[in-house]
């Protein structure tokens, strides 16, 4: 199990281990969720859950959890996990599990169902996400764009983890693979941005293996137009997205 978030309460001694699927789940996968589950220490033997501290009554539970309708799901197998299910109405959305399964923990069993009181999705928490639509790509450019600025009034030079970190609140709790990803697409935005002038603010180095970047603009307030001038362009194409997704549906 490799998994993509892991978020950690020292205070309680949890810990939410995020595996992110783009399709189906394979049969393989599933026996190791259920492996896990009969022997949770392994979570912290194998080094995948390291912020958390053993006890005496140490327990893992599994859910999965989906936009998707898992309640007519043919591919989830019969194996008594939680079912987490995502709802909306006019005003919120309502996250509830299917069936009325408990959890074992009743700190988190009191916490369902949740009503979000709110249409509006938590991205302050989780900002951006690469490589699931057009329109995730263009919500990460402005993130990158308003993080140059950010870090340009701190520092003379950086590199994409700089950007990364003031841009997503949980750059630190990511996993290796999503962050390698990210960084690559960091690098191809300032580069393509580089080309539509965003190079009379920043230069790019060369400093071993990894990119970097310097402030080469005598004036940070013209390098704050020059991004809000980019920034102001996607966000007409996030706009039109929008419009048109309104009008087909």
């Amino acid at each position: 199990m490799n998994p993509d978030l892991i978020l950690t309460s020292r205070g309680h001694n949890h810990s939410i281990v995020i595996d992110c699927k783009s399709k189906t789940l394979s049969e393989h996968q599933n026996e190791r969720y259920e492996a896990i589950h009969e022997s949770p220490g392994v979570l912290l033997t194998r080094g995948i859950v390291s912020s958390a501290e053993a006890t005496a009554d140490y327990d893992a539970e599994f859910a999965y959890s989906s936009f998707a309708d898992l309640s007519v799901n043919p591919f989830l197998p019969d194996n008594g996990f939680a079912v987490i299910h995502f709802d909306e109405d006019a005003n919120q959305y309502i996250i509830d599990t299917l069936d009325d399964y408990e959890f074992n923990l009743d700190e988190l069993e009191d916490k369902y169902p949740i009503y979000t009181g709110t249409r509006r999705l938590p991205t302050d928490y989780f900002p951006f996400d690469v490589g699931t639509g057009e329109d995730d790509y263009r919500q990460f450019t402005i993130s990158i764009l308003q993080s140059t600025v950010h870090v340009a009034l701190e520092k003379d030079e950086f590199d994409a983890d700089d950007l990364l970190e003031d841009a997503h609140p949980l750059w630190v709790d990511l996993d290796a693979d999503m962050k390698k990803e990210l960084r690559a697409h960091t690098e191809t935005i300032l580069s393509e941005y580089q080309r539509e002038g965003l190079d009379e603010h920043i230069e790019k180095l060369q400093s071993g293996s990894k990119d970097k970047w310097r402030v080469v603009s005598k004036s940070l307030q013209a390098l704050q137009r020059k991004v809000d001038e980019f920034v102001d362009d996607v966000q007409i194409k996030l706009e039109q997205t929008k419009i048109t997704d309104d009008w087909d549906t």
